[in-house]
């Protein structure tokens, strides 16, 4: 795959804070809730680390191949939006690079960025917690799906282990095809279902956990 495992999953993360951010979420509440849910810090900071102009990069390189290929795989994204912006307009490329979501001061912690409460948010925008979470957590876990059903990855025990291990999805969990076993199969399928209603399609449970829950199978 273009985009292997652990990178699929882990730009999911960032894309679903940036999505959150556009959607007028105030920018402390995705960050605090991104570490609620177990992972090491919150999606924006870890845009500012892998960089923006790195996320901007990746979408251009994928999209001059799609018009090699003929293929349709860089598809738009929130975190590709703001990044782009944060470089072009505002010449913020990263933490490395000097800032981004964050300023990085030479003494004293990092703290958010004041001129990004200008860009989208909306006080009057009161998302419930749990669905940012979930929408945090089991975005990643979607993908994870949609690359074992793509073949991407063919073992559970890899998706697990490379999911804590890779890119810090939260090890209570057990990584990301264990936390659907604990989770019941019927039960993520329904709340998919529902944040797929509410939020898009990008949550539509994948066909293949239809089939286990229906089974009643796990990922084993």
């Amino acid at each position: 795959s273009r985009g292997f495992f652990t990178s699929r999953v882990f730009a999911t993360y960032i894309d679903e804070g940036a999505l959150l951010l556009e959607e007028g979420v105030d920018p402390v509440v995705i960050e605090n809730l991104g570490k609620a849910i177990g992972m090491p810090v919150g999606p924006l900071a870890v845009q500012d680390e892998v960089s923006q102009q790195l996320a901007v990069k990746a979408i251009e390189t994928n999209r001059e191949l799609d018009k090699r290929i003929g293929d349709n795989y860089a598809v738009d994204t929130a975190s590709y939006r703001l990044a782009k912006k944060m470089i072009d307009e505002y010449g913020r490329a990263g933490r490395f690079h000097g800032g981004g979501y964050y300023e990085y001061p030479a003494s004293g912690e990092k703290f958010l960025w004041p001129e990004i409460y200008n860009w989208h948010y909306n006080k009057a925008v009161s998302l419930p917690n749990d669905d940012i979470k979930d929408r945090l957590l089991f975005r990643q876990i979607v993908e994870s799906l949609r690359c074992y059903q793509e073949g991407v990855m063919n073992n559970v025990a890899d998706a697990n282990i490379g999911s804590i291990m890779g890119i810090g999805f939260p090890p209570h969990t057990g990584g990301v095809l264990q936390f659907i076993n604990t989770y019941g199969l019927k039960k993520f399928a329904t709340r998919l279902a529902e944040l797929s209603a509410r939020y898009g399609e990008r949550f539509e449970p994948p066909q293949i956990l239809l089939d286990k829950a229906e089974k009643g199978e796990f990922f084993a």
